[in-house]
């Protein structure tokens, strides 16, 4: 059985979904993060791939932290107000989709990734959480998209 390329998982309807970028980038392997970025740039997106780890709060801390840090230093999206309220709603939202008891009293470690296109802007995060010294640890991942909603 042949590996599915890059393309039999980015389109969607014979167009780039931007949704499925930030999927691709947050599950790729390590060793492919460059490899992914330069593949999604062929078809306009701007992408980035950061992680963040840590326990209960701080751990949600640092996906926002993270999360603006690599949107913000890598050049994907304008430094705007309206730019960082698009961030902070997609974290928002993501974080919302990850909240229960376990999150909060666990550790994990989470890949993330950005993706962007003209005005839309995605976000997925793909990892574990756990219970340290117990070995529980549950496979975790959520995406989201916002439309129209960067400025340039």
């Amino acid at each position: 059985m042949t590996k599915p390329a890059f393309e039999d998982v980015l389109l969607l309807n014979g167009a780039a979904s931007l949704g499925k970028a930030a999927v691709l980038c947050s599950m790729i392997d390590n060793e492919h993060d460059d490899e992914i970025v330069v593949f999604l740039a062929k078809y306009g997106i701007k992408s980035v791939i950061t992680r963040a780890g840590g326990n209960g709060e701080n751990l949600k801390n640092k996906i926002l932290r993270n999360t603006f840090g690599a949107a913000e230093n890598s050049g994907i999206m304008a430094v705007t107000p309206k730019n960082r309220h698009a961030v902070v709603t997609l974290v928002e939202e993501i974080l919302r989709s990850l909240e229960g008891p376990l999150i909060n009293v666990s550790g994990g470690g989470l890949k993330i990734g950005l993706a962007v296109h003209d005005k839309d802007l995605a976000m997925s995060v793909f990892g574990t959480v756990g219970l340290p010294g117990l070995n529980i640890d549950r496979e975790v991942s959520a995406t989201r998209v916002l439309h129209h909603c960067l400025e340039n």
